[in-house]
C-alpha cells in the first residue's frame, strides 16, 4: 500500500454564507416595507378592549393622524411636518377634510381599478378597501371625525381605529 497525501476535508461555507446574508436582506426589505405605513410620532390611545388586527385583510389603506388632527404621509420631525403643514404645495400633510377627501379619492379609484382587475381574472369579486386610522392619543374627537368624513366622501365605509391595548396612565 502507498500512503499518498493526507488532505484535510473542510466543508465548503460559501453556499450557507450566500444564504444567510440573501435572509438578512429578504428581512431587511420586509421590515422597511412595514415601517413605511407606520409613523412613529404618533402615540396610539390606550383600550381596555380592541380585536386584534385581521390578517384576512387583503388591501388596506393606512393612515396617521397627528396631535394636531393632521394626516401625515410623511416621517419626519416635528418640525419638519410643521414646516410641511404650511406650504400649501406640500401634499405629505393633509390639513382639512377637503384634502383627505382628494387623496383617498386617488386611493379609491387604485382600489377600484385593483377589484376591476381581479373580477376579469375570474376571481370573485373582493371586498373594498380598509382604511386603517391610526389618530395621535392626544387628537379630539372632532380632528378625528374630520378624518373619517373625508374618507366617507371618497366612498369608503370600512374604517378601523388603532389602538394599544392595556391601561393608559391614569391622573
Amino acid at each position: 500500500m502507498s500512503m499518498g497525501s493526507i488532505e484535510k476535508c473542510e466543508p465548503n461555507l460559501i453556499p450557507m454564507l450566500d444564504l444567510v446574508l440573501q435572509l438578512i436582506m429578504f428581512f431587511m426589505l420586509v421590515t422597511n416595507f412595514i415601517a413605511d405605513d407606520l409613523n412613529e410620532s404618533v402615540k396610539l390611545p390606550h383600550a381596555l378592549q380592541a380585536r386584534p388586527i385581521d390578517k384576512n385583510e387583503d388591501y388596506s389603506n393606512p393612515l396617521n393622524g397627528d396631535r394636531c388632527g393632521r394626516v401625515l404621509l410623511m416621517k419626519g420631525s416635528e418640525a419638519e411636518i410643521d414646516k410641511a403643514a404650511k406650504d400649501p404645495k406640500d401634499t405629505r400633510v393633509l390639513t382639512n377634510r377637503d384634502q383627505v377627501a382628494g387623496y383617498m379619492k386617488t386611493k379609491w379609484d387604485s382600489d377600484k381599478a385593483r377589484r376591476d382587475a381581479k373580477v376579469k381574472a375570474g376571481k370573485p369579486e373582493p371586498k373594498m378597501a380598509l382604511v386603517v386610522l391610526r389618530a395621535h392619543q392626544d387628537a379630539t374627537y372632532k380632528q378625528v371625525n374630520a378624518v373619517l368624513e373625508g374618507c366617507r366622501a371618497a366612498g369608503f365605509v370600512d374604517v378601523q381605529l388603532r389602538a394599544v391595548v392595556g391601561r393608559g396612565q391614569v391622573n
